[in-house]
């Protein structure tokens, strides 16, 4: 499973080389927490779907929409430029982890990752991602 996930990340998210180091960072925090396997292949695919043609203003206009203006932000993320599908990536990840096999668990851990954690799982999940960034 962590082998396939990592290839799944690696073609994915080729060009984007940040977003690889911050995924496999993520991953090894997981591991140094006690993490089993299907959390640590959540660490390593929670940003799959993030595009590579993201762009600093995109993360930042997403946590300011997120947070003074999240009915904008959903609109926003509906549609298919580099913005929407930088904004959507939680949900766009899932459904390319469901259609590659990944288990039900990872699948709902992707798509969750940017929603505030309702279980041990999430919460071990975002505070890994939290600490493997730059």
């Amino acid at each position: 499973m962590i082998g396939r996930a990592r290839q799944t990340l690696h073609v994915v998210a080729a060009g984007a080389a940040a977003d690889v180091r911050h995924a496999e960072r993520t991953a090894e925090i997981l591991r140094t927490l006690g993490a089993d396997e299907e959390l640590v292949a959540a660490g390593l695919l929670h940003d799959v779907a993030k595009p590579s043609a993201t762009r600093l203003w995109h993360r930042v206009a997403g946590v300011l929409l997120a947070r003074f203006a999240p009915r904008v932000r959903r609109e926003l993320a509906r549609g298919n430029s580099t913005f929407a599908r930088y904004l959507d990536h939680a949900r766009l990840g899932a459904a390319e982890a469901r259609r590659q096999g990944a288990s039900e668990r990872v699948v709902f851990l992707i798509a969750g990752h940017h929603s505030p954690p309702r279980s041990d799982d999430a919460r071990l999940l975002a505070r890994a991602d939290h600490e493997a960034l730059p």
